[in-house]
């Protein structure tokens, strides 16, 4: 047999011997690069926007880049035309190379402002719209119908189905009721999350107390990150991670992991370089997934200085699953903070039903507990009250807490129908500083109590099979009960 065909054989042989080595090595990985607000960029340096785009196109294969999320704040003004020019030609560098998701943030929208909502999205939708995405079979939902300003898209990475679900800034609760539709429809599949404001630079999650939180754009009847935990994130077994920009404070960083109900383990992780020089210095957030071995590697790179950041804040790696975590004994820790100074609670006592402790006089707290584990934190002081909060302690990557407390007064009040008390009526009452949601039923004469609440302004509404509801405002007084009458129709 002549050597040039022997030689051809063993080639043959090795590579075929090869084959179940890389079959073994197919691990499922794959890379999602983050654009952390490129709203300076689009305004005043599109080359460096274009940069981070074109190293991305350029290195998706070797990088494994399967997916860029834009993380909102795409300009730095929604009216402006030209700035809008500017990220579609940068976001065009990818089309045909590298599928991409832009989130709409808060300078997105025609006056930067989000109270306008689906009327103040002319420039977004018609930029980053349904349409930018027609014909991409991953592309498959929005709500409002015809707007982006929420949209979901399914796709296939390491031969399995991931979701990524987009949500507008500061969602409403029917964007997230939507996104509890998309959820339900799809069972089982891991769900990475994008929204714009979320995770705060102390990494807690956004509240009233954060600057340029819901309250300051004009939209406190929306969902800060805290309530976009409570009411959505935190209650899907099958949703990984949470990805945001907006907050500029700190160095833009921010980072925490915590426990969902049902024991899963959700990543949620700020990144905004916005405040650096030349508008963020061009740096892309490379967030590597690793399901063989457990990991979301984070690292953060800049194509227009060609520099990667290597400390604690912006290379990093965390657990993906609640799966294998050792057990450890360590502290939850956080901060009281009165809901109307947002200055720190000093002498409330908080409990995690296991134990207590009594804030310092910054309002500080730790508490050992050991995890990996959820708690719920009960916070008690006299004359005050505040809603009980999940903590979760992951050993390793313990995230702090943040609980609001208001001065409080009772609540307390009478349904008749016909001028007749009515029984088993349902009060419900909303609202308040700390964003009450809660419900009772009247007793057999017609009265209700909530028992002790914050002071604050709110909804009562009253309904009752057979007859119309009927809702007013009103505010609590303390050590009064409040005396409200409903007359029902």
């Amino acid at each position: 047999m002549p050597l040039r065909l022997v030689a051809r054989l063993l080639g043959l042989l090795c590579a075929l011997a090869a084959l179940p080595a890389l079959a073994q090595n197919s691990t499922g990985e794959f890379t999602i690069a983050a654009l952390p607000d490129t709203q300076f960029y689009s305004k005043s340096y599109p080359q460096i926007f274009t940069a981070e785009t074109q190293w991305i196109a350029d290195h998706a294969k070797e990088f494994n880049i399967q997916l860029v999320v834009g993380l909102g704040d795409i300009v730095d003004g929604g009216g402006d035309g030209y700035q809008w020019q500017n990220a579609d030609l940068s976001y065009r560098v990818l089309d045909g190379k590298v599928p991409y998701m832009a989130v709409i943030g808060n300078h997105d929208y025609d006056l930067n402002n989000p109270a306008g909502r689906t009327a103040s999205t002319k420039n977004f939708n018609a930029y980053f719209g349904p349409q930018r995405y027609a014909g991409k079979s991953w592309y498959k939902g929005q709500y409002p119908a015809g707007s982006n300003e929420n949209f979901y898209g399914v796709f296939t990475f390491g031969g399995k189905e991931y979701l990524i679900l987009m949500l507008e800034v500061f969602p409403r609760n029917s964007a997230l009721s939507w996104a509890a539709a998309v959820m339900k429809n799809h069972p089982g599949i891991d769900t990475i999350v994008v929204t714009h404001a979320y995770t705060y630079a102390d990494s807690t999650r956004m509240d009233r107390c954060d600057s340029n939180s819901s309250a300051s754009m004009g939209v406190s009847q929306d969902n800060d990150g805290q309530q976009i935990w409570e009411k959505f994130t935190s209650k899907y077994s099958n949703i990984t991670m949470v990805l945001n920009g907006h907050v500029v404070q700190g160095d833009g960083t921010g980072r925490r992991t915590d426990l969902g109900i049902y024991g899963n383990l959700v990543n949620q992780m700020l990144s905004d370089f916005q405040s650096w020089p030349n508008g963020g210095n061009g740096f892309i957030r490379l967030i590597t997934v690793k399901p063989a071995l457990n990991q979301v590697v984070v690292k953060t790179y800049s194509p227009y200085l060609n520099q990667w950041l290597t400390d604690s804040h912006n290379e990093f790696v965390l657990p993906y699953k609640n799966i294998g975590l050792s057990t450890a004994t360590e502290s939850i820790w956080g901060k009281v903070k009165n809901s109307s100074t947002c200055a720190g609670v000093s002498g409330a006592v908080v409990s995690n039903g296991l134990g207590s402790t009594i804030t310092d006089v910054d309002g500080n707290f730790w508490l050992p507990a050991a995890g990996p584990k959820a708690y719920k934190l009960t916070v008690t002081q006299p004359g005050s009250t505040s809603i009980p909060q999940a903590s979760s302690l992951v050993p390793g990557h313990q995230p702090p807490g943040k609980i609001l407390m208001a001065k409080a007064g009772t609540f307390a009040g009478v349904v008749s129908w016909k001028l007749a008390p009515l029984a088993n009526a349902k009060v419900v009452l909303t609202g308040g500083a700390l964003r009450i949601n809660t419900s009772t039923m009247t007793a057999s004469d017609g009265t209700f109590t909530f028992g002790t609440v914050p002071y604050g302004t709110y909804t009562v509404t009253v309904s009752l099979p057979g007859t119309s509801t009927t809702a007013m405002y009103s505010t609590s007084i303390a050590g009064t009960a409040k005396s409200l009458k409903f007359e029902m129709q």
